[in-house]
C-alpha cells in the first residue's frame, strides 16, 4: 500500500502535524496482513526529522518496523531526516 505523502503537503516539518498526519494515515489504511507500508516523498520540497519521526514512529508502532518502509528518494531534506531519525533511535553504546 502506497502513501503518497505529497498530500500532507509539499513542507513537512513540525511534530504536531506530522502526529495529525499519522493519524489521518491510520485511520485510512487497510493494509493485508503481509503487506508492506510504502511512504512516498515524490512532489514534496522538504521534510523535518520531527514531522518524519512522528509519522514513521506512529505508523511502525501500528503495523511493524519491517512493513514500514520509505520509498527511495533523492530529496536530501527526506535522506537527512532518515539518518537523524536512525541516529536518535540507535541504542547507546
Amino acid at each position: 500500500m502506497k502513501i503518497q505523502i505529497k498530500k500532507f503537503g509539499t513542507i513537512l516539518s513540525s511534530r504536531p502535524a506530522g502526529r495529525e498526519a499519522a493519524l489521518v494515515m491510520k485511520s485510512t489504511l487497510r493494509p493485508g496482513p503481509r503487506e508492506k507500508v510504502e511512504l512516498d516523498f515524490s512532489g514534496v520540497l522538504a521534510v523535518g526529522p520531527s514531522w518524519l519521526d512522528e509519522v514513521l514512529t506512529s505508523l511502525q508502532n501500528d503495523f511493524g518496523k519491517e512493513r514500514v518502509i520509505c520509498l527511495p528518494t533523492d530529496n536530501l531534506s527526506v535522506i537527512e531526516s532518515l539518518k537523524i531519525i536512525d541516529a536518535t533511535h540507535r541504542p547507546s553504546p
